[in-house]
């Protein structure tokens, strides 16, 4: 082993010329093991290191020891130790340790690391600056993911990864109930044996979260755009009273079907919408009729609804709708609607006030007073015509 490690700094330095920077130190394709692990940790050259990755290495909680005690690591700030053995004990190593605050990403994924290791973890004040954790294939169980449910040393938590680590709805409700993760925005809990309950409980959690994260400062603007959410999580929005206030409301890019348009449509707390966008999800027409009729959004002034297997009977049901009289602008592009549709559109006495789509409004009307001033010329002309005539005759019988 010292024979192996004897030019640790050769090592080092070819490290650096692969990720081209001083920063970076990934071992994916260089065996240290623990020896090496404790003469890397001894090197002054590694003092400018953010990121360590030293996988499938077979690394014991010695290597976890080193790593933690080397002030030449201080200023780590990502740690993968990917499928190696530091259990438990190492786990304490790294939360016992000052010179690991300033981690934001600790990934321990498959290292022997049960419920007593999630304890070390919750207990410690070292990592306040941790935004992701990930424990994926160990065996944390329920108990463990409780006791990291109940932390409040993790403020900053955004991704939490507990794949395959025998967690049943317990463990998952236990989670959704916590308040200390006010910034988690994602939960990997594949591969446990969760039922839908536990499944539903963490998306509860997990959409209120993000609604608390990107609701604006004033509570009138809301985007949550391109989250892959579905008619689920949209119930769950539609159920916040916290939207109350809500003005702007962006939901384009996801999967919301008909039944999530009508819980939007139902909902109490959003009367006070003037924008609602929904471009590119599936409402179709059950959905958009839903919205149209809502008395809930008689105070939309901009329907984004493009590309939602909208036929001519949503917009339809759009033109019908005096709850739509305050729309200024309805973008429907992307749908399967022909002239009838958008003749609809264009006729209907509620939408009077349009600014897009522009119809040719102006022109008919012009056309119908050109067509009423030629039926006046007509008119006048056969009057004079009638007049000649008696005049004609008068001349005559004198």
């Amino acid at each position: 082993m010292t024979k192996k490690f004897y030019n640790i700094e050769g090592i080092i330095r070819n490290g650096f010329k692969l990720s081209r920077n001083y920063e970076t130190l990934d071992f994916n394709f260089t065996k240290l093991g623990d020896a090496g692990v404790a003469a890397l940790a001894k090197s002054k050259s590694v003092r400018n290191l953010k990121r360590l990755i030293i996988p499938v290495q077979k690394l014991g909680p010695e290597s976890a020891k080193v790593i933690a005690e080397s002030e030449n690591l201080s200023n780590l700030e990502y740690l993968k130790l990917y499928r190696n053995k530091i259990g438990d004990d190492g786990v304490g190593f790294f939360s016992d340790s000052r010179n690991m605050s300033k981690l934001k990403s600790l990934r321990l994924a498959w290292n022997d690391i049960s419920a007593r290791g999630a304890q070390f973890i919750a207990n410690s004040n070292n990592f306040q600056s941790l935004t992701s954790l990930v424990l994926s294939q160990n065996q944390l169980g329920d108990e463990g993911l409780k006791i990291l449910a109940e932390s409040k040393n993790l403020p900053n938590l955004e991704l939490l990864d507990l794949k395959k680590n025998n967690i049943t709805d317990e463990g998952a409700l236990a989670l959704a109930k916590s308040t200390n993760f006010v910034n988690l925005q994602s939960i990997d809990l594949s591969e446990n044996p969760l039922t839908e309950k536990g499944k539903e409980a963490v998306a509860g959690f997990l959409i209120l979260n993000l609604i608390r994260k990107r609701l604006s400062e004033d509570g009138e603007v809301l985007d949550l755009s391109k989250l892959n959410l579905g008619d689920m999580q949209i119930k769950i929005v539609s159920e916040y009273e916290g939207l109350k206030d809500i003005k702007k409301l962006y939901l384009e890019l996801n999967y919301i079907s008909a039944m999530g348009a009508r819980c939007l449509a139902e909902s109490p707390y959003l009367k006070h919408l003037t924008l609602l966008s929904l471009d590119r999800n599936q409402i179709g027409d059950e959905g958009i009729t839903a919205i149209a009729q809502s008395e809930n959004f008689s105070n939309l002034e901009i329907l984004m609804i493009e590309n939602n297997e909208i036929s001519n009977a949503g917009l339809i049901a759009i033109a019908e709708s005096e709850m739509m009289s305050n729309l200024l602008k309805l973008y429907v592009e992307g749908n399967p609607y022909d002239e009838n549709g958008w003749e609809a559109l264009r006729d209907s006495e509620f939408l009077q006030d349009l600014e897009y789509p522009v119809f040719d409004r102006e022109d008919e009307e012009e056309d119908i007073e050109e067509e009423e001033e030629e039926e006046f010329e007509d008119i006048e002309e056969e009057e004079e015509e009638d007049e000649e005539e008696v005049i004609d005759e008068d001349e005559y019988n004198q």
